[in-house]
């Protein structure tokens, strides 16, 4: 009965609706807020229905944020690790960015804008894409330029990098997959350009941590570096999955056990005093 409830409840009150509703009612400044609570209340719906509640909580906090950007401008509290190592590099010429789609991917762009540099270009899925070739960054109130994922992608991205304009790309070609894309990595080390991971995590005081941090091999000499570096990726990755009850492979084919608890500690942190997320 509270499933077909639920459902019920989203076919006449879809999240762009929802969206529009506390972008009409509640002022910008509680924005981020309304956001965390709101994936927040629905990830203790879903937990309360049997399913995976920390893991909906985790991905409902994208959807809001990114439908309440449509909106307006809005601030997002954020903490900044790594900056000044990147700032060398970048003094140098281009770096490709690398994050997931858990790693809150978009906060690192939105960071390096506030921070006054030229945004890098992300490459962006045709459903994130609007007016062809443009980027909407959470919270930002401009979009920027993209690159569909389509047509000699690697192409426009050499001729991008030539240009001196830094890349930003997902490791994934879609949430949860389980090969990670190296080619972009191949494409950095023959030009010469540095790989950079970008992320971001939401701390428990409700700030957003954002990270940027080289690559084991920042420039791809070998397949062997490529190897270890989408590696330590996806050792990032699988963090997050099994923080939120999702069960991952270990490397040697073993299985982790999940703890039952996980949910509710992450549901219990999720909103804390401070305010800020993507």
């Amino acid at each position: 009965m509270a499933i077909r409830v639920f459902r019920e409840l989203k076919r006449f009150l879809p999240l762009s609706r929802q969206a529009s509703l506390i972008a009409f009612l509640v002022p910008r400044r509680f924005w981020f807020r309304c956001a965390l609570v709101a994936s927040r209340w629905q990830g203790g719906l879903v937990t309360a229905m049997g399913g995976n509640g920390a893991l909906t909580e985790l991905l409902m906090r994208e959807h809001w944020l990114h439908e309440l950007t449509k909106h307006n401008a809005f601030s997002i509290p954020w903490r900044l690790h790594g900056y000044e190592l990147l700032d060398e590099y970048l003094r140098k010429g281009p770096v490709m960015f690398y994050s997931t789609h858990l790693a809150m991917s978009d906060m690192p762009l939105r960071v390096f804008i506030e921070k006054g540099n030229r945004p890098p270009v992300p490459v962006a899925s045709p459903g994130r894409i609007s007016d062809k070739d443009r980027y909407r960054v959470p919270g930002f109130g401009k979009t920027i330029p993209a690159l569909p994922p389509a047509g000699y992608v690697l192409a426009r991205m050499r001729t991008l990098l030539r240009r001196g304009d830094s890349i930003a790309c997902l490791a994934e070609r879609e949430l949860f997959a389980v090969e990670l894309s190296s080619n972009p990595m191949r494409l950095a080390g023959r030009m010469g350009v540095p790989v950079f991971f970008a992320l971001g995590e939401l701390a428990p005081d409700g700030v957003v941590d954002v990270t940027f941090q080289p690559a084991p091999h920042p420039y791809c000499e070998s397949e062997d570096a490529v190897a270890e570096n989408l590696s330590v990726l996806r050792g990032f990755n699988d963090r997050i999955l099994r923080s939120v009850g999702v069960v991952v492979p270990n490397a040697d084919g073993s299985l982790q056990p999940t703890r039952a608890d996980l949910p509710a500690q992450l549901a219990a942190s999720a909103v804390g005093a401070g305010s800020r997320l993507a």
